[in-house]
Parts: structure tokens; sequence; C-alpha cells
């Protein structure tokens, strides 16, 4: 009787290098330990997530939902495919009354969460063999799950009888950061110019950037998103834009693009996150604004991925935003998380500036600020591990503009700012001690 096997899409992206993988060993507690380190003095800025308490109030509409015999009833009930109404209706609400984007109900479908509505999305709009463009760096999620999502893969036989699979579509990427300058899009006309010429190679079937950037903390400037919805425009193509850091923008006045709806382009998607709106990352929950027929399409992916989204975490989110987007709480609670964020962001920047001496780049949003380490970013940052008990994440998971640098967050740290000092003070004196040695 034969071995029982895997798919062969997944025996080789399982055989391939994989930049999370890799970051994920950093932070293991076993691959700490082997390194003769106490997992109670690491401290890290590895976690891709935020640090701030949820809105008590939602905490206590999930506690007031518990404690109703009928409410609790409600919520092991099969919600509608594309979402609770009254929880579409909110959600699109609310970025109508932050941002002034135009949408509806019709215009909402809500998914366990940004991740997996991405891989749906691509499985709704694109056919295997569709090329996909992306920046250079990007969130690192996004190659697997274009892979899952629109990969057909073939076998091919090459010379000596070795049998390979190859994909027949491709993942382009557009670079969005010089590392000569260490800078985001320095040229944007010169970025706009390598967009076109990637639509002239590769005639994508869709463009997927997020703003804010991760891993940068970059926010995208007018000027390319405008040149990429033009061309996203003439050759029928989608233009997804990842707003899972919507909320976490620093910048005074938020780019025009922030107010993009369906409703002017029938071409653009936005994707959101309750994982960092509201420190929902357990509590699963996303939800994907398009047009009605996009809407329409991914209800019947849903159907037979997904079925429908959590009910009660639909429930209290409906709730909570109806009472706080009327009485102002909810662009309350958003003010106080931003500052929190700006405050860890400048606590960041000034103590790479004063204690490590490394160009890095200054955050416009997310959580995250690129740090140049003037060698392999892998190789860097395992040794800092081994000799500060300080992690990051290298840069090479992202991009290869970013192969010698790392990437810090500091969202796990909003609430403990005096860990972002002293985590980056240790590094410091162990670099100068390198340096001197």
């Amino acid at each position: 009787m034969g071995r029982l096997g895997l798919s062969k899409l997944v025996d080789d992206m399982l055989t391939r290098p994989s930049a999370i993988r890799s970051m994920m060993k950093f932070g293991d507690e076993r691959n700490i330990r082997a390194m003769g380190l106490d997992p109670k003095d690491v401290i890290s800025f590895g976690g891709g997530w935020v640090g701030h308490h949820a809105p008590e109030r939602l905490r206590e509409i999930y506690a007031e939902i518990g404690n109703d015999v009928a409410a609790f009833h409600q919520t092991g009930a099969y919600p509608s495919i594309p979402g609770v109404p009254a929880c579409r209706r909110e959600l699109a609400r609310m970025d109508e009354v932050l941002y002034g984007v135009k949408a509806t109900e019709k215009n909402v479908i809500v998914g366990q969460s940004s991740t997996e509505l991405t891989h749906d999305l691509m499985r709704t709009i694109l056919n295997c063999g569709d090329d996909v463009i992306l920046l250079d760096p990007t969130y690192v999620n996004y190659y697997g799950q274009l892979v899952f999502a629109v990969t057909n893969w073939r076998l091919c036989k090459e010379r000596g009888h070795i049998e390979r699979l190859v994909p027949d579509a491709e993942v382009a990427y557009v670079r969005s950061f010089d590392p000569i300058s260490w800078s985001f899009m320095p040229d944007v006309d010169k970025a706009i110019g390598e967009m076109e010429q990637a639509f002239k190679l590769h005639k994508p079937g869709a463009v997927l950037i997020a703003s804010p950037d991760n891993p940068t903390g970059q926010i995208v400037p007018q000027k390319f998103m405008e040149a990429v919805m033009e061309l996203c425009q003439k050759n029928n193509t989608y233009f997804v834009i990842d707003y899972a850091y919507k909320e976490q923008c620093f910048v005074d006045d938020p780019p025009e693009y922030f107010s993009w709806s369906p409703a002017e382009f029938e071409n653009l998607v936005l994707i959101y996150s309750a994982s960092k709106f509201f420190r929902s990352l357990g509590r699963r929950l996303g939800w994907v604004v398009a047009s009605e027929k996009l809407v329409e399409g991914m209800e019947t992916m849903l159907t037979y991925s997904l079925l429908s989204a959590d009910n009660m975490h639909q429930m209290a989110m409906a709730q909570y935003l109806e009472e706080t987007i009327d009485n102002g709480n909810l662009r309350k609670y958003f003010n106080d998380i931003n500052e929190s964020y700006m405050n860890a962001a400048r606590i960041t920047i000034d103590s790479i500036d004063e204690y490590i001496g490394l160009r890095r780049t200054e955050p416009q949003g997310a959580l995250y600020v690129a740090m140049e380490v003037g060698e392999d970013g892998e190789k860097w940052a395992e040794e800092t591990l081994r000799n500060t008990g300080v992690i990051f994440i290298p840069g090479f998971g992202f991009g290869e503009s970013l192969r010698n640098g790392v990437r810090v967050s500091y969202g796990p740290l909003v609430e403990k700012t005096d860990k972002i000092s002293e985590g980056l003070k240790r590094v410091g004196e162990y670099v100068k001690g390198r340096k001197s040695g």
C-alpha cells in the first residue's frame, strides 16, 4: 500500500524557504532556551500585533450578551452568509463617518478574518494563471495567500529526468523602498514608471497594496495611488487596498484615497480587520468593502469556504458601533489609541537614534520601523537575540529591498514603553561593543 501523501502544492511549499517560518522561530520559547536565554528576560520587537486594550464598552457588550439567555442562544444560530445585516450596515457607516467612504450594507461582506477574506477574494476575482503585483517590501503573508489562491501548478521535466513544480501564475514586485537612501519611495515618478512596466509585462489581474505599510510604517503617496488606479482602470484590473492599519495613521491629513469607495471606482476593493482596530486578534473578524457585484460573488465563495462568520462577534460589533458612532466615543477611542502608538513610535525612533545610531524609517502609521543593520538581517537578528535577549524580525521576508535590515515592531509594547527603551539600549551596547571588538 502506498504512502498517504499531501497535495503537490503543499509538498512544494513545505520544502521552500519560508520567511514566516524563519520569523516564528525567533520567538519560539524552545529556540530561546536553546540559546541559553531565559524567556522572561527576552524583549520582543517581533510581534506584528497591537498591545492596546479593546474598548471597555465592547467588553461590556460581550458580557451582556453572555449573561442574557436569549441573546446568548441567538449567538449559536447561523448568521446570513454575507454577515449580520446590522453589522454590515454599521461597518459601512463607520467608514463613511470617519473617512467619507460612500458605501452601504450591500457593499460589505463579513468574514472570519482579513486573512481568510484575502484568500477568498483572490479566488473570486482571479483565474488560475493571473498575475498579481505587490510592492517590495510588503506583508509576508501575501505571497503564500496568492500561491494557494490562484496558482495552477504544473509538473515540468527537466534535463536529467528531474521533476519539479512550477507555477503558471506570477507574483510580480514593484520596488517601493530604496535600500541605498533607506527611504520609502524617494522618487514617486520612478516608482510609477516601474509600475507601468510591470503592467505591460504581466497584465495583472490585481494589484494589492497595504497602506499604512507593513513593514516600513509608511503611507503610500497619493500621487502613486492615483497612478495605480488609472492603470488598473485602463487594464480592467482590480485595485485591492489592505487597510489593516488605517486607524494607526500619524499624519495630520490622511491621504485623499482613504475616502475612495466602490461607488466611485468599481474595480476598488478594501480589506479591513478588527484585529488592529479593536484589539480583536483572537476574536477573529474581518470585512471587505467592494461593489455589490463582487460582494455577491464573494458570498458564493464563502458558501463553500467559511459558510458564515462568527455570530457573537458580529452581534457585539454591531451594537458597539451603533452606540459609539452616534455618541462620539468611537472617534475618541481611535484618537486615544492613535496617540498611544504615536508616543510608542517616538520612543522607538528616539531610542534607536540615542542608543544604536543606525538608519531607520520615520513612522507615518502602522506599528513598525524598518532599521538598517548593514549586513544580512537574518544573521544579525539571530546574533543580536543570542547576545542581548532582544528579538527583531529579519527584513528579507518582506522583500529583497530589506535584506540588510530588520523590522522593529513597537505594537505589542505600546502599554509597556519602558521595555522599548530598555530593549534598544541593550542592543545599542551590544552593537557598539561589537564594533569596538
